[in-house]
């Protein structure tokens, strides 16, 4: 009878031991969010802009221009997110081609950037007028794919609502399927996150290499822990995350849903 009673306590208890324990590790992990906002906002203070995405010809990416403000190299397992790595998280930027050397070149990281805004990296068929808007929404992207354009970094007032702006988030996970790898560097067991946030269901549509990539489920509680432009961190859905109608204006600098820069309905990664 004790033993039976003793059974069903523990059966009661346990669940709340996990959520508690799910609880206090989703804290540790916003808190080091946090400390990456501390960096960019203290970069946006001394350079009065948001740092690009990327810079292919010097090999230089968002979170390198972070590292005078948060000295730990960002391809530190101890920089990333601890749920990323502990499901084989690759963090490394990859890129040997010199001539041209966006070619083949592959960046995955445990944080994401919100580069380009709703357009993240486009989708199948994106006319030229949105081609066009291409870096004008986002906080440090470019024009074109793969261009030589200027950088299009925001400018700390062209942030219209910072306290809605997203920032910085967990990277979308990706794993290997059965196709190729860019080997050496993608084992067929690991997770994959992009260095940009991407809006929709494809991010890949522009590389037919990586079409082998299947999205895993969010890392934490059926969402992303995201970092907005003031600086405070919360855990936005995927249902809300990847859903136009709710969240457009939160990805665009200027606080607008922007519409017009949406990819078709069949290609949302949430659907309603």
């Amino acid at each position: 009878m004790v033993i039976a009673i003793i059974a069903i306590i523990a059966a009661l208890l346990l669940p709340a031991i996990s959520n508690t324990k799910a609880q206090a590790r989703s804290t540790a992990w916003k808190n080091h969010l946090r400390q990456i906002g501390i960096a960019l906002g203290m970069y946006v203070s001394d350079f009065k802009t948001y740092p690009p995405v990327h810079n292919w010809q010097t090999r230089q990416v968002w979170m390198d221009r972070l590292y005078p403000y948060y000295p730990l190299q960002w391809t530190n397992t101890a920089w990333q997110c601890p749920t990323y790595m502990a499901n084989h998280g690759l963090a490394i930027f990859w890129a040997t081609n010199t001539a041209t050397p966006w070619a083949g070149a592959r960046l995955w990281t445990s944080y994401s950037y919100n580069c380009n805004g709703i357009i993240g990296n486009g989708w199948a068929g994106m006319p030229p007028t949105v081609l066009a808007l291409k870096g004008k929404f986002g906080l440090g992207g470019r024009a074109q794919f793969f261009s030589q354009d200027p950088e299009l970094a925001a400018s700390d007032p062209q942030v219209a609502a910072p306290s809605q702006m997203y920032a910085v988030a967990d990277a979308r996970p990706f794993r290997r399927g059965a196709g190729p790898g860019w080997f050496p560097i993608e084992p067929p067991n690991a997770t994959l996150g992009m260095g940009s946030m991407a809006s929709w269901a494809d991010p890949w549509y522009w590389d037919s290499s990586l079409q082998s990539l299947r999205e895993a489920g969010p890392p934490h509680e059926q969402g992303y822990n995201t970092q907005f432009c003031d600086g405070h961190v919360a855990l936005v859905k995927r249902s809300d995350y990847l859903f136009p109608p709710r969240t457009a204006r939160n990805w665009n600098r200027d606080n607008q849903p922007h519409e017009e820069a949406w990819a078709p309905m069949n290609e949302w990664a949430v659907q309603q």
